[in-house]
């Protein structure tokens, strides 16, 4: 009885734990009602099999399958939500406007303080450039989620422009609007329109990719 109780207590002791239950509810919460069986099924069977070898790297694997599939499977839900355009373009936007405004301090500032201490540089001409060069490509992201999310297939893409784009974009870059007419920081007026000339064609040019992936999507 004793030998037989503590094998029981082995085989328990030895079986592989369950996937991270936080990771199980995030994936229940994002996922379609038709998906969750069969997807939270081979993902559970899988992890099974890697937590016998090692539980650490079995759940990293899980956490990294759910980061990769959580964009398709958020966009999918809201699909299926069947969202009113307006709320959907309401996050879009809000979506847009944050990406940028982290982005900006975050990523651009991050890039151009470290190429100047890596540089010495005792100007500030070169570090703004990067900075301004990294910030860019944060404007095109945001005009990509703008455009992949409230452009319409059915008008011109100059008309998404005018009638979406252009809204959308004055929301955006209303902090930087409202800093040329009451400045906060070191920036001077020259810096600031150099930084709305770059902001208007690459919201543009990003929400010409977002218009390319929602193509792709559909």
């Amino acid at each position: 009885m004793a030998k037989d109780t503590k094998d029981a207590s082995n085989a328990s002791a030895s079986a592989p734990l369950g996937p991270p239950w936080v990771a199980c509810a995030l994936l229940t919460f994002i996922m379609d009602a038709a998906d969750k069986a069969v997807l939270i099924g081979d993902l559970e069977e899988e992890y099974r099999l890697l937590s016998r070898h090692s539980p650490r790297d079995a759940q990293s694997w899980y956490w990294r399958q759910i980061m990769r599939s959580a964009p398709h499977l958020i966009l999918k839900r809201l699909q299926s939500l069947k969202i009113q355009p307006l709320g959907l373009a309401f996050v879009a936007l809000l979506g847009a406007f944050l990406l940028i405004y982290y982005w900006d301090i975050w990523i651009a500032r991050s890039a151009a303080r470290t190429f100047a201490a890596m540089t010495n540089a005792s100007s500030y001409f070169y570090s703004r450039a990067i900075y301004l060069l990294v910030q860019m490509i944060g404007v095109a992201i945001g005009g990509g989620l703008i455009a992949f999310f409230t452009f319409s297939t059915a008008v011109p893409f100059i008309s998404n422009i005018a009638y979406r784009l252009a809204p959308a974009g004055l929301i955006v870059f209303a902090p930087t609007l409202l800093a040329m007419i009451n400045p906060a920081d070191n920036y001077p007026l020259s810096f600031r329109l150099l930084w709305l000339s770059l902001a208007i064609p690459s919201l543009i040019g990003g929400a010409r990719g977002g218009v390319w992936l929602q193509a792709r999507h559909n």
